[in-house]
């Protein structure tokens, strides 16, 4: 008689621990932080809670891993379309019309995960880091427009902390948007970057191509 090996154990232990954080990501970003715990993420794997529990004691740690996963991997996948624009003006142009797309899932993410961490420690930690992550990249783009005279700003990293603060405002509309129109808000953080960086005015303004 055959004998089936428990499908559970085929994986290495790094690349189990990236599939439990992968599917707790999916989760949050479709159902909300909430519903990322050991036994529905076991439930979608297929897996004993137990197996969840082995690599995540606690589920604020789970919870904390999937937020930043979820995050790290739309800020990868927005700024490699917005470098794929030949100047740093073009690639603003494209940062901010993902950014403020009304329908950008991650929106609701941040407004559970900023909630959450109120009682959270791990996520309050990967929140901050999360952020700190943003402006970073933001400045990096700033400094590269500075560089070819495109933009000018004299702190890169003041100019992106203040950009996305009003960026971050806007994130309830992931809560409202079927029931407030919010474009003429996102006209006013377009606005408000142009002056921070010097662009004339409806520099922004269009969608980018």
């Amino acid at each position: 008689m055959s004998t089936r090996k428990n499908p559970t154990q085929r994986k290495s232990p790094v690349a189990r621990q990236a599939e439990i954080v992968e599917t707790a990501s999916r989760i949050a970003v479709n159902e909300g932080l909430e519903k990322v715990t050991a036994k529905h993420v076991a439930e979608v794997l297929g897996v004993v809670p137990g197996l969840i529990n082995h690599y995540f004691n606690f589920v604020d740690d789970l919870v904390a891993a999937a937020f930043g996963y979820a995050t790290t991997a739309e800020r990868t996948e927005i700024y490699a379309g917005a470098f794929a624009a030949p100047t740093p003006s073009q690639q603003l142009l494209r940062l901010f019309t993902e950014l403020l797309d009304t329908e950008r899932d991650v929106s609701l993410l941040w407004l559970d995960a900023w909630q959450a961490s109120r009682r959270r420690p791990a996520l309050l930690r990967e929140v901050v880091i999360q952020m700190r992550a943003d402006v970073t990249a933001l400045a990096a783009l700033i400094q590269s427009g500075i560089d070819v005279g495109d933009f000018t700003a004299i702190d890169p990293s003041a100019s992106a902390t203040r950009i996305m603060s009003l960026i971050d405002g806007l994130s309830v509309r992931a809560a409202t948007r079927s029931f407030i129109d919010y474009e003429v808000v996102a006209e006013l953080v377009l606005r408000n970057v142009e002056r921070e960086l010097d662009l004339p005015e409806h520099a922004l303004s269009g969608t980018s191509t």
